[in-house]
């Protein structure tokens, strides 16, 4: 019986001894996943925890990839460098650039010469350039109400007369110069008197004329550039054009 058992014993460990072998002998295929082929020039990618690991499946070529990858990331700074500055240099670059730019003025009208000239000398000693400029101004003299000029001097007189007669009084004849022989009927300052005057005269049925004498003035104006590093002249320049009479200060656009 023992006997017996033993042979069973025996040809079952010869059965599953025959399992594990095919039959040539060689040992079953094994369990680890072999990698697909990989499309021509494409190389292999190796984790760097496998790197010196099973280390005959690395290619030389793909450790001449590695090699030169690495070195190019060498190359590249990763840092870029930083001017370092003198507190002195820093200071200058964060301090604000002064405007240069000029300011520029206008000053009059002066009516008189030497007014204008003591203002220039004063502006000039605060670092002001200064410029004159002459402008004729014209200005109402007066409004002027006239009869046109009669055909000789005899005629005149005789319409004179006539004038006086209906009530009209300082009557004047123009003596030589365009309004030759013509019948002064007066010289306003008011343009109402002059109007009233006009209307007076228009009632009686003459062709009068109304006219606005003007005089022509020089006027002399001053021209002011302040440099951008004088600018504290400004203050100095208004209280100047405070203290004329007539004259006035603006500002202007710089040429």
């Amino acid at each position: 019986m023992i006997r017996i058992l033993f042979l069973f014993f025996l040809l079952l460990n010869a059965a599953y001894f025959y399992t594990q072998f095919d039959d040539t002998g060689e040992p079953a295929s094994s369990t680890i996943l072999k990698q697909p082929p990989l499309p021509q020039g494409v190389a292999t990618l190796v984790l760097l925890r496998e790197r010196g690991l099973g280390g005959g499946d690395v290619s030389l070529s793909e450790k001449k990839t590695d090699k030169s990858s690495v070195q190019a990331v060498a190359s590249k700074p990763s840092v870029k460098s930083i001017d370092i500055l003198s507190p002195s240099e820093a200071q200058r670059k964060e301090k604000p650039r002064e405007s240069r730019e000029p300011t520029c003025f206008t000053l009059g009208p002066f009516a008189r010469n030497d007014v204008a000239k003591r203002s220039t000398k004063a502006l000039t000693a605060l670092g002001v350039d200064v410029k004159h400029r002459e402008v004729s101004q014209r200005t109402p003299r007066g409004h002027w109400v006239y009869l046109p000029a009669s055909k000789s001097y005899q005629a005149a007189r005789r319409k004179v007369k006539e004038l006086q007669k209906k009530g009209l009084k300082d009557l004047y004849i123009m003596g030589k110069g365009s309004h030759e022989n013509a019948i002064s009927l007066g010289l306003f300052t008011r343009e109402s008197a002059a109007n009233s005057r006009f209307r007076q005269v228009k009632k009686l049925g003459l062709k009068a004329v109304l006219e606005t004498q003007y005089r022509v003035n020089q006027q002399i104006w001053l021209d002011l550039a302040v440099p951008g590093n004088r600018t504290s002249a400004v203050a100095s320049i208004v209280t100047m054009a405070d203290s004329l009479k007539g004259v006035e200060l603006g500002q202007r656009r710089c040429p």
